[in-house]
């Protein structure tokens, strides 16, 4: 028996890294990612593993229906959370970058999109479209027939390609216009800030009311540069500015003295930026800055 339950907890620890990219990216928060993989973990080790003839299946069936009953969760405190709600980002250093999977393949900007999907779509869509799960794998994790499943996918893929460019910009453009936006904003000068803009762009700034932040998108050129100038002018004495990666793409990660106060993502389309996304939310924050301390 002990050499049995090591076996399976091994077999657990196997798969890991996958089911905690499965459970962040349904629920866009790395806590309740950590939450389920904890629950997942003790029905594993509860659970007659002798007659489960593919680890790996088993595990990800817990573990998305534990991260769509945690998912109606946080849809829940949606409701009652001031101001944008963005994911909790995943952020790395640029220059010590250590091996993370649960950054890639994700942008913050399409996690962002799939915070508008139901959690039972928003799982079919992941399953699919990020992890390459045949229909017939989806329809007995989401416990629903092939045809629907089709459905729940085709759904959220069109209300993807309907909030997102089709072409979205290669990692180096990215990085160049953060480097360029980071510049404008320091000087404060607005013709220089118009010209990095999209003509439909918008900023979701994500504060919860625990940090100053928009408490609704803003949206234009007109008042988006002025935004962004007016917080150029309010900069703190002690502001200091890092790049990073958000989620596995170009951001910039702002510091006052040595708390981190803000990680700034990018959607870009056609050499502009389409989408700002400031994340301030103490909250959401506490894990980025512990590991980009320690890097």
């Amino acid at each position: 028996m002990p050499d049995a339950m090591t076996a399976a907890l091994a077999d657990f620890e196997t798969h890991r890294p996958d089911l905690t990219r499965l459970a962040y990216r349904i629920l866009g928060s790395r806590a309740d990612a950590d939450d389920v993989l904890q629950e997942a973990y003790l029905r594993w080790s509860n659970a007659d593993v002798s007659a489960v003839r593919t680890p790996r299946a088993f595990l990800s069936t817990i573990v998305t229906r534990l991260s769509i009953d945690r998912r109606r969760e946080i849809d829940a405190r949606k409701e009652t959370y001031i101001g944008p709600w963005l994911p909790e980002p995943v952020v790395e250093s640029e220059v010590n970058r250590q091996s993370t999977d649960l950054a890639e393949s994700v942008s913050l900007a399409l996690m962002h999109v799939l915070e508008t999907l139901s959690p039972v779509e928003r799982a079919a869509y992941l399953l699919r479209k990020i992890f390459d799960y045949d229909y017939a794998e989806i329809a007995e994790t989401l416990e629903k027939s092939e045809t629907n499943c089709r459905q729940l996918v085709s759904r959220a893929e069109a209300h993807v390609h309907a909030e997102r460019p089709r072409f979205t910009a290669s990692r180096e453009a990215t990085r160049r216009m953060s480097e360029r936006f980071l510049a404008a904003c320091a000087t404060g000068e607005l013709t220089g800030i118009v010209q990095l803009l999209s003509d439909d762009i918008v900023i979701f700034s994500d504060g919860g009311g625990k940090a100053t932040a928009a408490v609704r998108p803003v949206v234009g050129v007109n008042h988006v540069s002025r935004f962004l100038q007016g917080i150029s002018r309010k900069a703190h004495a002690n502001a200091s500015y890092r790049h990073v990666l958000v989620n596995g793409e170009p951001g910039i990660a702002v510091f006052h003295d040595a708390a981190l106060v803000n990680i700034i993502g990018f959607d870009l389309v056609d050499e502009q930026i389409r989408r700002i996304y400031f994340i301030r939310n103490p909250d959401k924050l506490a894990r980025a800055q512990a590991e980009l301390l320690s890097q």
